[in-house]
């Protein structure tokens, strides 16, 4: 399978993205978000890719990929985390037939507040706003803050920034640099054996056996 090339570009995204419906921006940012982590894999696996990761294979849905790159330590929790979040709030848009569903359901509204990574930029900015004025007052650095403020929104920034960063993801060893078995069995059959031979002497008449039971032990007078 042919590696891919294409990296996220987020100026030709962003604008129509974020002009979507309430549906169609939960359902396309997810979908971004689960090409991005299938190329993530695409970098990183180095055979059966394409039968890995079709629509059939063990790696073909998105809750899957999610959970092995996170066993395999590609991702951090916290992208986990989100990962998951933004693929229950496209399921919930997805399998919903209410046309009114938007992100000001209540059960969409709490998920987006879970979201980390538009929680950590709230945070940073409200920790810019409280350091001694620099540039900017501590008012204009708010106003930046609450552009993350709504559902929709912290959705919006969390698909854009894990989608750059799963790109920054780079590729692992190209092939296997464990142990070589061959080498070992080599080595363990190339082994001299060790032969050690244990010999135990018999009497061989009545007369050495009657010596042999009558010798005094070692330290008493005979008689």
């Amino acid at each position: 399978m042919p590696r891919s090339t294409q990296t996220f570009d987020l100026n030709a995204f962003s604008g129509p993205f974020r002009a979507e419906s309430d549906r169609a921006c939960a359902v396309l940012g997810a979908a971004l978000i689960d090409e991005r982590l299938k190329q993530l894999f695409d970098r990183r696996l180095h055979y059966s890719n394409e039968a890995l990761l079709l629509h059939s294979g063990v790696l073909g849905s998105f809750s899957s990929r999610i959970s092995v790159a996170r066993a395999l330590t590609w991702i951090a929790d916290d992208v986990r985390f989100d990962l998951d979040q933004l693929r229950d709030i496209r399921n919930k848009f997805a399998h919903n037939a209410d046309h009114e569903l938007s992100f000001a359901d209540q059960s969409i509204t709490d998920k987006c507040r879970t979201l980390k990574v538009a929680q950590a930029l709230i945070d940073a900015l409200e920790a810019l706003a409280n350091r001694p004025p620099t540039r900017f007052s501590p008012q204009v650095v708010r106003a930046w803050a609450s552009v993350f403020q709504s559902p929709r929104q912290r959705f919006e920034v969390t698909v854009e920034m894990l989608a750059q960063h799963l790109d920054e993801l780079g590729p692992t060893e190209p092939q296997y640099v464990g142990p070589d078995l061959r080498d070992e069995l080599w080595a363990l059959g190339m082994m001299e054996p060790t032969v050690r031979i244990q010999v135990t002497v018999l009497p061989q008449n009545e007369d050495e056996i009657g010596s042999a039971t009558s010798r005094p032990p070692a330290g008493e007078p005979s008689n």
